[in-house]
């Protein structure tokens, strides 16, 4: 089926059309998947999530995995009182980088306690918001279903 005649993601997009107010022809969908789900442009400068709540669910998971690198630096500057973001380092240092000290990482994890308790307990702690909602950290509730902006 194409996308633009898939129907779930037709009221995803009247659902989000609604909650920016705009058309819902003013919302184009992502060819690619993020944490396994379709993404939703609105313009040049932001892009959107809209899940149901199983799916949130499934897609901070996924995003887990995906993040360990954020999540270890994030930890250890809370953990010492450190005032930094590892978001300060986008544009410092290459995405390729990135990806391999996340891959490193999650070797680390898989030879200790495996990826799932890791998820399960980041989940459990509310934070599919934090995972999902990159631009703001904000998890939005629209006629069933859960709105993350990206950027």
């Amino acid at each position: 089926m194409h996308k633009d005649q898939d129907p779930v993601m037709q009221q995803k997009r009247e659902v989000l059309a609604r909650f920016l107010g705009v058309e819902k022809v003013a919302l184009r969908i992502s060819n690619g998947h993020l944490y396994g789900f379709k993404a939703f442009f609105h313009g040049n400068d932001e892009a959107y999530l809209v899940l149901s709540d199983a799916e949130a669910t499934q897609a901070a998971e996924n995003a887990v995995q995906e993040k360990l690198w954020l999540i270890s630096l994030e930890s250890l500057f809370a953990y010492f009182d450190i005032n930094a973001s590892p978001a300060d380092l986008l544009g410092k240092i290459r995405i390729k980088e990135i990806r391999q000290a996340n891959e490193e990482i999650k070797k680390l994890i898989h030879h200790t306690s495996g990826m799932e308790p890791l998820r399960k307990r980041m989940i459990s702690f509310g934070n599919r918001k934090n995972l999902l909602a990159d631009y703001d950290q904000t998890e939005h509730y629209q006629d069933g279903f859960f709105i993350y902006r990206l950027y």
